[in-house]
């Protein structure tokens, strides 16, 4: 059985996915590719580093990425994105851990860089280890779950890996705010799914609130226009989930 699977979900990924795919060459014995009907390169630079490509038609992220976990043949799984790329340091700390046979961990959790509006995002609540998450399990312990904020729960003990992933995020406002439509839609229904209401008090109030976490308590304000304006677009965000919320309530 091979030791470690990378997967990766894909549509149009052609500027991005050799940068990851470069990046894990070294540590992946295998590498899963689900493609969703790209019409650019993708398909033909996965196939050109090695990889196993599928296709199938996207309805959501978990059922996307689950599909590629149940493609994999090894032991360990480690979940990548496309605009990703991982550290040689980070490659090595992966190898010593799945190659540990007696490890009481069953997956491991990873801090993420986030460059966004290209540079790195130390604050305004973007920090490594507020974006740390489980990306690294066995195969055998762990799925993706999750409507809109996917997430990969596991049957056992979790370790951390200290080196973090870099996420190459977002390059322009244009590229945040389809992110945020997008995102508060589906945020918007799964609230409404859960039996929440529309509160004028919340319309008003969670915008305020999260400019303010952001900016000043998550000190924000070191990150310059970039940490204003990433507080900004969130408390706009907040501010549309809540519409939505309305909207979609009305129906």
């Amino acid at each position: 059985m091979k030791a470690l699977t990378v997967t990766v979900i894909t549509l149009n990924e052609e500027k991005d996915l050799p940068r990851c795919l470069d990046s894990i060459k070294e540590v992946a014995d295998e590498i899963i590719v689900v493609d969703c009907g790209s019409t650019d390169g993708t398909v033909e630079i996965a196939r050109k580093f090695g990889a196993k490509v599928y296709f199938r038609k996207f309805d959501n992220y978990t059922n996307q990425k689950n599909f590629a976990a149940s493609k994999a043949k090894g032991g360990w799984i480690l979940s990548i994105d496309a605009d990703e790329e991982i550290s040689p340091e980070l490659a090595q700390e992966i190898k010593s851990k799945i190659q540990i046979t007696n490890s009481k961990f069953v997956a491991f959790t990873i801090p993420r860089k986030n460059i966004i509006f290209g540079k790195f995002i130390k604050y305004t609540r973007w920090q490594p280890e507020l974006d740390r998450h489980v990306w690294l399990w066995r195969k055998d312990k762990g799925k993706w779950e999750g409507d809109v904020h996917e997430e990969v729960i596991v049957e056992g003990e979790v370790g951390r890996l200290k080196s973090a992933k870099i996420h190459h995020q977002y390059e322009t406002v244009s590229e945040f705010m389809d992110m945020m439509n997008r995102y508060s839609g589906l945020d918007a229904e799964e609230s409404l799914k859960n039996g929440v209401k529309f509160s004028y008090l919340q319309l008003f109030f969670q915008p305020i609130y999260n400019f303010s976490v952001r900016y000043f308590y998550r000190l924000g304000v070191l990150d310059g226009w970039r940490g204003f304006t990433l507080s900004y677009l969130m408390a706009v965000y907040h501010l549309e989930l809540w519409i939505k919320i309305w909207e979609k309530g009305r129906r």
